[in-house]
């Protein structure tokens, strides 16, 4: 299946968010942790450092307005998402707009001020493989396609 952008969003991305070119997206893995995600590298250009959970990284946009972390957790005791998302859940789950919950992952988004927050976690026997972004939301609409394919390329938890 052709994933690749229409390109009136390609446009708005690269107007708004790559600063006039596409995004080049490459692979980005954790290594031992064995969790990876497809970045958009030329968008998060600036290495943040260690994620603030579990073991892995972070990027942000040169201007920091957005970042993306990528990291992976133990998943002990063994939980679902879905007592995952109700009893260890560390973003504020008030303010979400939007929940998915399977078998073995979720996905949330909700405001925190002007930013978007998202987080997608795939679960394992034992680990869980995370993805979270903050971007503002007045960039909703120029977002929404890179958030989509970062999300999905999120390597399945061990």
């Amino acid at each position: 299946m052709n994933r690749s952008l229409p390109a009136a969003l390609l446009l708005i991305t690269v107007t708004s968010v790559a600063a006039a070119q596409p995004p080049n997206w490459t692979r980005f893995s954790l290594g031992e942790a064995n969790a990876s995600v497809d970045l958009p590298v030329n968008v998060f250009a600036v290495d943040a450092g260690p994620a603030k959970k579990g073991a892995g990284h972070t990027f942000a946009t040169p201007d920091g307005r957005a970042d993306v972390s990528l990291y992976s957790i133990p998943n002990e005791p063994p939980r679902s998402p879905a007592v995952f998302l109700k009893e260890d859940f560390q973003l504020p789950q008030s303010s979400a707009i939007y929940r998915r919950v399977t078998r073995n992952m979720l996905a949330v988004s909700g405001y925190r001020g002007d930013q978007i927050w998202y987080a997608r976690c795939n679960f394992g026997r034992t680990r869980l493989h995370c993805v979270a972004l903050n971007y503002p939301a007045s960039e909703k609409l120029q977002w929404d396609a890179i958030v989509t394919r970062i999300s999905n390329s999120l390597s399945n938890a061990s």
